[in-house]
Formats: C-alpha cells, sequence, structure tokens
C-alpha cells in the first residue's frame, strides 16, 4: 500500500510538474486585432517581395505594355498634326501648250544677261582660280532674275562660260532635243581688255 501511495503522489507531481510547465513556457495570445495585423502585413511582405506571385507579374507586364502602346499612340499623333502636305504649285489644267503672251521672251532674257554681266564684269580681271567660282554666281544671278519675269510652267537653265581674253577665236555651240513650237533659247557675249563671257539661257516648257 504504501508503494501504491508513492507512485500515485510521484503521478501526481510530474502531471503537476508538467502543467505548470505548460503554463509558464506557453506564449500569452494576442488579441484578434493584433493577430489580424500581423497576418495583413505579412502579406503585404509577400506581395512586396521578390517573390511575387506570376499573375502579379503577368498584370504589370500588361500595364507596362499597355502604357508603351498609348505612349506610341500619342507620339503618332503629334508627328500626324506636324506633318503638313506641300501644297500644290499647278493645278491640273489639261493644258499641252503656254498661252500666246506667256511664251519665252528671248529679248527679255537678253537684256537680263545684258545687264548681269555689264554690272559684275565691268572692270573685273581674268583670274584662273576664281573664274569658276565667278561663272557660278553669274549663272545663279541670272536664273533668279529670269525667273522673276514669271514665265509660266517653264524650266529654266542657265549656262555661263568665262575665259581669258587674249584676241582668240571662241566657238560655242549647243544642241538640245525639245519642242520648236514652246521651247527656246537666247544667248549674249560680253568682253572686255581682259576677259570675255557668254551666257546662253534656255526656256523648256513642261507640261
Amino acid at each position: 500500500m504504501m508503494r501504491r501511495r508513492s507512485t500515485l503522489q510521484n503521478q501526481d507531481l510530474t502531471i503537476e510538474a508538467i502543467q505548470e510547465h505548460n503554463i509558464l513556457h506557453v506564449p500569452p495570445q494576442a488579441p484578434p486585432q493584433a493577430l489580424h495585423g500581423r497576418r495583413r502585413s505579412s502579406v503585404a511582405f509577400s506581395l512586396d517581395s521578390n517573390n511575387a506571385p506570376n499573375f502579379l507579374h503577368r498584370n504589370s507586364l500588361r500595364r507596362n505594355s499597355l502604357r508603351a502602346v498609348q505612349f506610341s499612340m500619342s507620339l503618332r499623333k503629334q508627328s500626324v498634326a506636324k506633318i503638313e502636305l506641300p501644297k500644290p504649285k499647278v493645278e491640273n489644267t489639261y493644258k499641252l501648250g503656254p498661252d500666246q503672251w506667256g511664251k519665252f521672251r528671248q529679248h527679255q532674257v537678253e537684256n537680263v544677261i545684258k545687264n548681269v554681266f555689264e554690272v559684275h564684269l565691268k572692270d573685273s580681271q581674268y583670274d584662273s582660280e576664281k573664274s569658276g567660282s565667278l561663272a557660278c554666281e553669274l549663272s545663279a544671278e541670272i536664273k533668279t532674275r529670269v525667273k522673276a519675269l514669271e514665265f509660266k510652267r517653264y524650266r529654266i537653265v542657265v549656262n555661263v562660260i568665262l575665259g581669258q581674253n587674249k584676241e582668240q577665236g571662241v566657238e560655242v555651240s549647243s544642241r538640245c532635243l525639245w519642242d520648236a513650237n514652246t521651247d527656246n533659247f537666247t544667248s549674249y557675249s560680253y568682253h572686255n581688255s581682259s576677259i570675255f563671257a557668254t551666257g546662253m539661257v534656255y526656256g523648256v516648257y513642261f507640261e
């Protein structure tokens, strides 16, 4: 009987010790609000972490692609708005030739060449290094003045030849394929004691 009582007492002691141990080591239960807050923070952390779910990554890609498409469309609208189509200079008149008063007039063009040569070559001396650029300048000015005469629907071609005047003989010739009823040309030669110049202007009508 003594042994049985001692064993029972030992069992009671062990049970009480286990209960006391559990009571001491059981963490206090947090209120439901605190647990709910922890769960929220863990969910937020899992969303912000690098190990995010695949559907979030897909949604971000879709949003980026939509933004890129909207940006490209806005750029296209701006570029289309800035582009201005050139206005046609000549409308379709279905005319196959110039008017009688709108043809290439030789005497007016010849006066233009004469005036340009007399102004620029009156006191000039021949220079082999500058003659090339001088010929280009003279032809450009002649072309500008001839265009100011407004020969409508005519293409103007100007050719200027410069050389040193040493009492030598010079012949200049040209050949063109055109319509003799509408197209024409004129030329003028000028010379002083040092330089000679020949200017030719062609007026070619285009439909």
